[in-house]
């Protein structure tokens, strides 16, 4: 049998909601890392590598089928990704989200479904000759990926940031610092939109 979660158990308020959106190995999982470490209060790192590293997607496969990646399963995915952003929320979680916002259409859609929850936008910007770097350096990523996302889907211009981090240097404790000063002294206009 199913219990119910009694109005006792229900959390007093809707989580915040941090989002860092950067090209691929721009440095967000070891800034929401650190940003998970040093804030005082708990808050989940939500990201849609953690749902493909834990085997949720099925074999991609697309020319042979069944599976049509681009074109079918990856809109359903990314778009079930963004709903779930706000249950999280809703239900008082704090959230730091790491993300790639790869279309305009993206940027709108966790806009209307982000609607009343306390948001913070952060761009993670990092020199592109860097993330090259980094990518031959890690081996799991095609060198040239992260560049596209800047060059070509041009991440960064579907709207205005609430803060922009540099991780070209690094993310440093300072820059994780920096972060959380800007996020606690944010006003009560948010630029997600």
């Amino acid at each position: 049998m199913m219990s119910v979660v009694g109005e006792s158990e229900q959390s007093p308020r809707q989580g915040r909601i941090i989002v860092l959106n950067g090209a691929s190995s721009s440095g967000k999982s070891t800034l929401a890392r650190g940003l998970q470490e040093t804030l005082d209060t708990p808050f989940l790192h939500v990201s849609s590598d953690h749902l493909v590293a834990a085997g949720m997607l099925p074999q991609r496969r697309e020319v042979e089928g069944p599976f049509v990646w681009w074109e079918e399963m990856r809109p359903r995915f990314f778009d079930g990704f963004h709903r779930c952003l706000p249950a999280l929320a809703a239900a008082g979680n704090d959230l730091i989200v790491e993300h790639i916002i790869e279309f305009a259409s993206w940027r709108r859609q966790l806009a209307d479904l982000l609607v009343g929850f306390d948001v913070f936008m952060v761009g993670v910007r990092c020199d592109v000759d860097e993330i090259d770097r980094r990518e031959r350096v890690r081996g799991d990523r095609r060198v040239g990926e992260g560049r596209e996302h800047v060059e070509i889907d041009r991440i960064h211009e579907f709207g205005p940031y609430d803060y922009e981090a540099d991780t070209t240097a690094g993310v440093t404790p300072e820059l994780v610092d920096q972060v959380i000063s800007a996020w606690r002294g944010r006003g009560a206009v948010r630029v997600l939109r």
